[in-house]
């Protein structure tokens, strides 16, 4: 294993500390998103409708990679278990699957 594929476990605390900042960050912009949104809910537009639920989708992805971290697996492809390039997670510190298993899940 290569010192850019740490799992949370390996995770320095300060970017384990970094990370997690990151996504409670992510989930409070997230849940403003959505009040803002619910609150021009009588819009009952297309475009209204698609944002509303890209949002609520990308603070589930955020929810999940915080319990993922609290639970110990924070770091780890879901798929297929091999630990995440420390680069992704600094990307994307919400990503749950290495890039290898996202492509083959969406093809």
């Amino acid at each position: 294993m290569t010192s850019d594929r740490l799992p949370a476990w390996q995770l320095t605390p300060a970017q384990r500390n970094d990370l997690r900042a990151r996504l409670v960050q992510q989930r409070r912009f997230r849940l403003d998103q959505l009040a803002g949104l619910e609150a021009g809910a009588e819009r009952n537009d297309e475009i209204a409708q698609s944002l509303t639920a890209a949002a609520r989708a990308a603070l589930h992805d955020v929810t999940e990679a915080l319990q993922r971290m609290d639970e110990g697996s924070y770091g780890s492809c879901a798929a297929c278990g091999r630990a995440l390039p420390l680069e992704r997670l600094e990307l994307l510190p919400q990503v749950s699957r290495c890039a290898a298993c996202l492509q083959s899940a969406q093809t």
